[in-house]
């Protein structure tokens, strides 16, 4: 196991390069200007001159090569410090430490409120095969594949405000002041973000659960009078739960990514709604530093399931 992890850690390594080197040079390639931007300030409009704009960017360092950008860029990131935004001087390090936990929270009570919800739905449609139950299933699965978020989100709220009169407290409160104020404020979005994700687990598990329930070792169970619960939980849940658990990997890289569009609708002070704000100022600064902190958290959840791998399926071995 530790060998597989070192093999693993080391083959992150070209990959965070390639992603660096790929954020840092698509940004410059983007039409604008950090200078003209931070002399705009938020209205955008502001009267400066060229000797104005020269030394803005000796001040941020944009005139300098960008061989030598990018070499002070990485060798910070070494160090663990994300520098400071173009924008308004202010630490990185402090912005991403008090907007990402809202991001992770969303994120993460998403993936285990979809994957809770999908998993008996799955599993009862596979039992259920080609039975009005089982329509109903694959209905919910499918209407959460292809309605978009965002449509998923306005309807959330239309439906929970004009029928239920359910409002959420204004504002924004973390987890760790108020629990309970912060569930609620966050109830809307995370319930968006769960319902487009149900679908694709539910569709996942129905056709693992099914090619399961046709193997051998599930008609010898049943010849031997096992009940239809043990059958199903013990025995084909239990071997078909892999690729689901593969999948939770891969939808958490997609619910990061989706809470760029929710913190925006419900505008929510995370890492998605900062990213927005960043590329419209031209802050090359924090959308780096956004782009690879996403990145290594994904690739350090990737590395936990699979070293998770083993546990859930004994036949798995790591060398």
């Amino acid at each position: 196991m530790t060998a597989y992890l070192v093999k693993r850690l080391l083959a992150t390594v070209p990959t965070i390069v390639l992603v660096c080197i790929i954020a840092f040079l698509m940004l410059r390639i983007v039409p604008g200007d950090p200078a003209a931007a931070r002399l705009e300030g938020p209205t955008g409009t502001a009267d400066y001159t060229e000797e104005d704009l020269k030394l803005i960017r000796a001040k941020l360092g944009t005139d300098r090569p960008l061989l030598v950008q990018y070499g002070d860029w990485a060798f910070s990131l070494l160090r663990g410090d994300l520098g400071k935004s173009l924008f308004d001087d202010t630490s990185i390090n402090q912005t991403m430490a008090h907007r990402l936990p809202l991001t992770l929270e969303l994120a993460i009570v998403s993936l285990v409120l979809s994957t809770v919800l999908a998993i008996p739905l799955g599993v009862i449609s596979a039992v259920n095969q080609n039975t009005w139950i089982d329509y109903v299933g694959r209905l919910i699965a499918i209407t959460g594949v292809t309605v978009p978020l965002f449509v998923v989100a306005i309807m959330i709220v239309f439906i929970l405000v004009r029928f239920f009169e359910w409002l959420p407290p204004i504002g924004y409160r973390h987890i760790w002041d108020e629990p309970l104020t912060n569930l609620k404020q966050l109830a809307f979005p995370i319930i968006a973000l769960s319902f487009t994700r149900i679908g694709y687990t539910a569709r996942i598990t129905r056709s693992s659960m099914l090619e399961v329930l046709r193997e051998d070792y599930v008609r010898t169970a049943r010849a031997k009078g096992l009940g239809a619960r043990a059958v199903v939980y013990r025995h084909a849940l239990q071997n078909a739960i892999l690729p689901v658990f593969t999948l939770a990997s891969f939808q958490f890289s997609v619910l990061v990514g989706g809470t760029v569009i929710i913190e925006e609708i419900f505008q929510l002070p995370g890492v998605g709604r900062l990213l927005l704000g960043s590329i419209t100022t031209r802050d090359y600064n924090i959308v780096q530093a956004v782009v690879m902190t996403m990145i290594g958290i994904i690739l350090m959840v990737n590395l936990i399931v699979d070293l998770i791998y083993p546990v859930i399926d004994p036949r798995i071995r790591y060398r």
